[in-house]
């Protein structure tokens, strides 16, 4: 009601467009609504430096992966990720494609 009280007392065009602007907002931000975990990864065969850099961009390319922390000294890969979009096979799966084979240890929600 006070929505249409104050957009649409004008016209029926602002009304429109008023109501087109506020769904796109609502469009716009429902995937920020999605949920988001934190999984942690065992990754093997790390014997340098510059593999976690290798291995994060490897889980970085993954669809759904929102960030990636690698430790070399702990071998732990700590990923943070869309589950309406990836789910932690596929996140092992990249990394394990590159010869670094990683499994999952612990998810928690975010």
């Amino acid at each position: 009601m006070l929505f249409h009280r104050i957009f649409c007392r004008s016209s029926a065009m602002k009304c429109r467009i008023a109501v087109a602007t506020l769904l796109g907002a609502l469009v716009i931000a429902a995937p920020a609504l999605a949920d988001e975990l934190t999984a942690t990864f065992v990754v093997e065969k790390m014997n340098c430096a510059l593999c976690p850099v290798t291995v994060r961009k490897a889980i970085l390319n993954v669809e759904g992966v929102i960030e990636a922390a690698v430790d070399y000294q702990s071998k732990i890969a700590t990923v943070t990720y869309d589950d309406t979009r990836t789910d932690l096979t596929q996140i092992a799966k990249a990394s394990t494609n590159i010869g670094y084979p990683a499994r999952p240890q612990a998810k928690m929600h975010e």
